[in-house]
This record gives C-alpha cells, sequence and structure tokens, in this order.
C-alpha cells in the first residue's frame, strides 16, 4: 500500500513537472528602486526563453493579457524560437506586444541552434553548446524588424523616455563567441541610463565596464527545476547558483535573470518554478 502511495506521489509529480506547471505562466510586477538618472518612472516588459515552436499553445492567452499592459519598453532577451517553425509563431504573437518607446531583441543559442534530444543532452553534459542543425536567424531578424522589434546584436541605441536619457545596448549570444561589449555599449555615459541587454548571464565575466546601471537576462530557465532546501541543483552560470533567477546587485550592477515563459522541446518539465513574464517600474526613489 505504501508503494502503491509514493507511486501514485511520483506520477502526479511527473504530471505537474510536464503538463500543468510549464503551462501555468505569471506575470511577476518589480518595482527597481534608486535609479537616480531616472526622471520619471519607466515600465518595462521582460520576456525571455519564449521557445516559439509551430503551435501557439497556451502562449497565445497569456500574450492576449500582455498585449494589455502598453509599458514603455519591452525587452525580449533571447531563445524566442525553438526551431524554425517558430519564427511564424513568434511573429504572430509578438506582433500583438506594444510598447510606448520599443521593443528590443537580442538573441539566445535557440535562436542560433535546433537543439535535438542528442544536442541537449549533449549540452548538459559539457560535451558541446552547439547543433548540426541551424535555425534560419537571417529570416528570423528580418523578420523581427519587419513588425518594428530592433534587433541590437552587438549594438546599441539611444532615445529618451520621459525625459530620461536611455541607452540600451545587446551583446551576441556567447556561444557564437563573438561579444563586442565596445559595440554593445557604444555611447556609454555617465549622464544616461545604461541597459545592456543579453541572453547569457555569464557574459558579464566579460564585462570590463563599470558604467552600466541595468542588466536583463535569461537563459537558466531559474533552474527549471527547483526542489525545498535544495533549490535548483541546475544553474546553468557560472556566476553561480544564487544568480540563477531574480533581482540582483553584480559588481555595482542592477541584474535581473528570468525564469523564461518556455521550456524547449527536448527538457521541458518544470517543478516549482513557474514560467514568467515580468512587469518593471523603475524609479528614481
Amino acid at each position: 500500500m505504501i508503494l502503491l502511495e509514493i507511486g501514485a506521489g511520483l506520477v502526479g509529480i511527473l504530471l505537474w513537472a510536464f503538463f500543468v506547471e510549464p503551462n501555468w505562466y505569471r506575470l511577476r510586477r518589480i518595482t527597481i528602486h534608486g535609479q537616480k538618472k531616472v526622471r520619471k518612472p519607466i515600465t518595462i516588459l521582460h520576456l525571455s526563453d519564449i521557445h516559439f515552436v509551430g503551435s501557439e499553445g497556451s502562449k497565445r492567452g497569456f500574450f492576449q493579457k500582455l498585449s494589455m499592459l502598453n509599458p514603455d519598453l519591452i525587452f525580449l532577451t533571447g531563445d524566442i524560437i525553438d526551431n524554425n517553425e517558430g519564427i511564424d509563431t513568434a511573429v504572430r504573437l509578438i506582433s500583438g506586444l506594444r510598447a510606448r518607446y520599443g521593443t528590443f531583441l537580442v538573441l539566445g543559442n535557440h535562436d542560433y541552434y535546433n537543439y535535438h534530444m542528442k544536442d541537449t543532452l549533449r549540452y548538459h553534459m559539457g560535451l558541446g553548446k552547439t547543433s548540426m542543425d541551424h535555425n534560419n536567424v537571417p529570416r528570423f531578424v528580418s523578420e523581427m524588424k519587419r513588425i518594428g522589434v530592433r534587433v541590437l546584436i552587438n549594438e546599441s541605441t539611444k532615445l529618451d523616455v520621459h525625459g530620461t536619457p536611455v541607452l540600451i545596448g545587446g551583446t551576441d549570444d556567447p556561444v557564437t563567441q563573438r561579444i563586442d561589449f565596445e559595440k554593445a555599449l557604444h555611447g556609454l555615459s555617465p549622464q544616461t541610463l545604461n541597459v545592456l541587454l543579453t541572453h547569457h548571464l555569464d557574459a558579464l565575466l566579460k564585462l570590463s565596464h563599470h558604467g552600466v546601471d541595468l542588466v536583463f537576462a535569461g537563459h537558466t530557465h531559474g533552474g527549471q527545476l527547483r526542489f525545498p532546501v535544495l533549490g535548483a541543483p541546475i544553474c546553468e552560470t557560472k556566476l553561480g547558483r544564487r544568480y540563477v533567477e531574480g533581482l540582483h546587485r553584480y559588481k555595482e550592477i542592477t541584474l535581473f535573470v528570468s525564469r523564461g515563459l518556455g521550456a524547449g522541446r527536448t527538457l521541458f518539465p518544470r517543478f516549482a518554478c513557474r514560467p514568467e513574464a515580468i512587469f518593471f517600474e523603475v524609479r528614481p526613489d
């Protein structure tokens, strides 16, 4: 009887982790205080690791809710698609989002590569970070630009948001080995609110600039599987387990790491780590 109860419990946990929690999206609201360069509060919607495939699935309803937020800025920090079939899905759902001052995107490793199960296993065993199956990155970037998304691949742009001069820089993904912070943060100034978008927070290990105010990242999925006391056994960052998700201070930088909205096709369960979108209010006080 005890074995049956244990077995039933394990089956319940597996069903939850594979079929319930991956579709139980939440919208978190976080206020970032103490950004003295900000003249009036700035609102930001941060989405990461969506892993779009050919079908919209349960994401469609959640994106309809997100479309009503109308933030000042939208940041997309990589792994937006999981395969080429996800490009059209990304276009349909992202085009429904609106931001007063623009939507900005950086690429992640899954945007570049269509990982199959063998690739995913090699990745997590430390035997390789790429796949022989490449996604159509030029088409993905072209489609994002067509719907008004600004794609930042080692680039920066400046804009005025409610009277606050803001620099938004974006890096390429570390998997490409082409990160160039000089280009990604070109125009960085003590007078501007300097924001860096990067998919993989390990990019910060090579960041020598100390003028960055805010960093938004993803990749870790928050560990994806989290357990009482233990936390996330898999953290996917060299910065350490404490940085696997959430809001942190790192070298005088305010850093936020998203749990992401998806989990990929090959290893997609979530446990005690709900997929999320984050709505920020950045304030001077």
